[in-house]
């Protein structure tokens, strides 16, 4: 009866290691299709009705990058920090964060990012949920705008390379 279950342990304990081989297999998985949505979301053009804000023009032919953000949206805190963390020359455009609230140029306050405090403006953007980036083409028309959830996704609309990421 011993030997029994001590076999039957032996069992149990194999099968609970298969079980957490494929719950890491699984877990790959996820992580690749999370970072083809990515791709495909920012290779998607830009929605039939695209607006356009003259603001947001550029001389130099880069595009501007604002992100949307609201006051009481912790979210919102910690993409803007991380958005001031990456401006810089090594950004393929210009950094811009827009929001209603004064309070909001304090979190990119010393960094590369202009802060815009204009609600007649954040109406003409009109986005939907906040943190959203919305890309600007030199000519101040809108290309794309996309949801921001964490600062991977942040870097990966940006097209900041690993190498930044991990110097910010």
């Amino acid at each position: 009866m011993r030997a029994f279950l001590d076999s039957l342990a032996v069992l149990s304990f194999l099968g609970t290691v298969l079980l957490l081989f494929a719950f890491a297999a699984l877990l790959n998985m996820v992580r690749e299709l999370q970072g083809k949505l990515l791709q495909a979301q920012a290779a998607v053009p830009a929605a039939p009705a695209v607006r356009s804000v003259d603001r947001f023009g550029s001389d130099d032919g880069r595009p501007t990058f604002v992100l949307v953000v609201s006051e009481h949206c912790p979210n919102c805190r910690e993409r803007a920090h991380r958005l001031a963390a990456v401006a810089g020359p090594d950004l393929p455009g210009h950094a811009v964060l827009l929001a209603a609230a004064e309070r909001c140029a304090e979190w990119v306050a010393d960094s590369q990012v202009l802060s815009l405090i204009d609600s007649a403006l954040l109406g003409k953007v009109a986005v939907g949920a906040t943190p959203t980036l919305v890309k600007y083409s030199a000519d101040g028309t809108e290309e794309w705008r996309r949801v921001v959830g964490s600062d991977d996704d942040l870097d990966a609309f940006l097209a900041v390379s690993h190498s930044e990421r991990s110097n910010a």
